[in-house]
């Protein structure tokens, strides 16, 4: 259903089900989480970390050796991890009451334009192999205050800041990428960095085991060129394979079932860790409650008559994005049983607690009670009141609920059985029609009839596939949804396939990104994006100065040499005059932060994110001028996709610039 999508989005952020197999895992974790609200998150998604405030370079005076007794983390460090090139030297000095003082500097600073900065702190060790600095103290050395991407303030980013040593290895680390050494000694591979921090329980048990088994499945040796799943992984072959290994070999299930429950990834991308689960079917016996479903009549319950034997599986690959690693599961764990009778909906996002409890099947409702649910809501919608009763609270908003777009009453409606009942939530997908101005105007929507938490019928807006964007047509027509911009100020509509950019930003403050969804395949590389008050770059990827007006960025645009832009016209955005120009990068452009690519636009808040170009693409860019009284000037519409693409994205792009209102205060 619908819910799936958000979840698949946003990950599986705790995996928790039970304390004995996961303590250690979950307590490296969870200090990692804290580390990457502040190192490696998005706006809307995460918080915004040290990498990108330019993580801050360790001051080192004359150091305390290596040998130092008293404390292996006294001494001096290095890094030259950053993504901004710089090198960080740290110095930590160790009272004798334990009291663990460190001075940082950051010889380019992103938060301080790019010149140095500073960064004290006093913490602890915790663990013997923790190093925590609860509230550290970042300044810029040229005075001037750090200026941190939108989210909480620096210092709420930098609290608990955590790095953790590995005491064979003698490095320091963040968890987000960062590594520290001590002077001249030489960084270990990702790969190896990572297996480090590995802990498998099957099929090897130690890293020794993990080691040999790499080297043999390099060598192509079948016993475990098996568990080398490739790029991914989502669900393939290879992957069932894996998964189906593991349960018949270590757990000894005869009969499973995978495909309602595929893998899913666990906190950030970063985390290469694939989350799964799993339910035990009872042998030799079939559903009474889902005999024609396909997936649910031949999967019996092994508790009771509704409750499943529940597994949650947790793998990860021994090396960083190669597609040559052998994976390994790393934590498992059955599921305990629910506290309280539930929906059975293990994919809804707001029941996050449901991924840790034991699936379970629910009576899917009959025939009768569907259609009774469906005629009275739908009579509702025709009388022009108390639709809302039918439907769960977070539904009681669905656009064209009583008229459509033109304000038009219903006059009759029908519907139809799309599929269902669907094991295990007992889930029916029904399309709805609406008639309106003599049959003249059609407006059509999906719903899944399930039940809610206390049994009820209710009405779901949405669809059993968990990425059909279309639930909502007007005479075959995708609805345009509305959206805002600058707290309402700015205001535009999109219909699919025009959605929000699952891969990067969403919808933020100074910042929204749609995609342009391929019907086949996702197409992160066809992008609407809408910047407040942007900032040129300069050579060497740094912001110019911020522009007084549209036409002053348009000339600053032009006159970097990393571009090629074309004389900017006279366009509309929305009736509202504007100025219009396309930009391609030149074949020797100098590459920035932002994924290699070189930038056109930053953000209003001098931060390192922006709109990029990469080889091959080309940019539309609308620039204009905003009404007096708003919380920004200038407002950049950039639409970008590769050259082959590009007059494709621009049609589909039409309808939201024309559709843009701007509304003064």
């Amino acid at each position: 259903m619908n819910e799936t999508k958000e979840l698949l989005r946003r990950g599986v952020g705790d995996f928790e089900p039970t304390p004995d197999a996961f303590d250690r895992v979950l307590a490296r974790s969870d200090r990692k989480q804290r580390n990457r609200r502040v190192a490696a998150g998005a706006l809307g998604i995460a918080v915004f970390a040290l990498a990108a405030v330019g993580f801050v370079r360790l001051l080192g005076s004359e150091g305390i050796p290596a040998t130092d007794p008293r404390s292996p983390f006294e001494g001096t460090w290095v890094s030259t991890s950053d993504a901004d090139g710089g090198t960080q030297t740290m110095t930590v000095r160790v009272s004798a009451d334990g009291a663990v003082e460190i001075v940082l500097l950051d010889d380019v600073a992103t938060v301080c334009s790019g010149t140095p900065s500073t960064m004290t702190g006093t913490g602890r060790i915790e663990g013997g192999t923790q190093l925590v600095i609860p509230a550290p103290v970042y300044t810029c050395d040229d005075g001037s205050e750090p200026e941190t991407l939108s989210g909480p303030p620096l210092e709420e980013q930098l609290r608990d800041w955590t790095l953790f040593l590995d005491p064979q290895t003698d490095i320091l680390s963040d968890g987000v990428g960062g590594v520290w050494l001590r002077p001249g000694a030489v960084e270990p591979s990702p790969a190896e960095d990572q297996l480090a921090d590995l802990e498998p329980v099957w099929p090897q048990t130690s890293l020794e085991e993990v080691r040999e088994a790499q080297e043999l499945a390099d060598a192509g040796d079948p016993r475990y060129t098996w568990q080398v799943l490739g790029p991914g992984p989502f669900t393939d072959a290879r992957q069932t394979e894996f998964i189906t290994r593991f349960l018949q070999e270590e757990l000894g299930w005869e009969k499973f079932n995978l495909s309602d429950f595929p893998g899913l990834y666990a906190g950030v991308p970063q985390d290469g860790l694939w989350v799964m689960l799993a339910v035990r079917c009872a042998p030799g016996q079939t559903n009474p409650l889902y005999p024609n479903d396909p997936e649910g009549r031949e999967c019996a319950p092994t508790i009771d008559e509704y409750r499943y034997e529940t597994v949650m599986i947790g793998a990860e690959p021994a090396g960083i994005d190669d597609v040559s690693a052998i994976w390994v599961v790393s934590r498992w764990a059955i599921l305990q049983p629910r506290d309280v009778h539930v929906t059975g909906n293990i994919y809804r996002a707001d029941d996050r607690a449901g991924f840790r409890r034991q699936v379970q099947q629910l009576v899917p409702p009959s025939d009768a009670e569907a259609t009774a649910l469906l005629e009275a809501f739908l009579q509702a919608r025709v009388d022009g009141e108390g639709a809302e009763e039918y439907l769960t609270p977070a539904d009681s908003q669905i656009p064209l609920l009583y008229a459509t777009t033109s304000n038009a009453p219903y006059e009759r409606s029908e519907f139809e059985l799309v599929q269902g009942p669907v094991w295990p939530g007992g889930w029916r997908e029904f399309k709805v029609r609406l008639f309106a101005a003599g049959g003249s105007t059609v407006v059509e929507q999906t719903f899944l009839v399930e039940r809610d938490e206390e049994g009820r019928l209710v009405l779901v807006y949405g669809a059993l596939d968990p990425f059909k964007e279309v639930l909502t047509t007007e005479n075959g027509g995708a609805l345009a949804e509305p959206y805002e911009f600058l707290d309402g100020a700015v205001t535009f509509a999109a219909a699919w396939p025009w959605d929000w950019y699952v891969g990067g930003w969403g919808f933020a403050p100074t910042k929204t990104t749609l995609e342009l969804d391929d019907p086949d395949q996702q197409r992160f590389d066809q992008l609407l994006a809408l910047v407040a008050d942007p900032l040129p770059i300069e050579r060497g990827c740094r912001q110019g100065p911020a522009p007084a007006d549209a036409e002053a960025l348009a000339r600053s645009i032009r006159s970097d040499p990393d571009l090629e832009a074309t004389e900017p016209v006279a366009a509309s955005v929305g009736g509202t005059p504007a100025l219009k120009m396309d930009v391609v990068i030149t074949p020797v452009a100098s590459a920035c932060d932002d994924g290699g690519a070189p930038q056109v636009l930053r953000l209003n808040d001098h931060g390192t994110q922006g709109v990029t170009l990469g080889q091959g693409q080309r940019m539309r860019l609308y620039l204009l001028d905003l009404p007096e009284g708003l919380s920004a000037r200038i407002l950049a519409i950039a639409i970008s996709a590769p050259e082959a693409d590009f007059d494709h994205v621009i049609e589909a792009a039409e309808p939201i610039v024309d559709s843009f209102e701007f509304h003064a205060p």
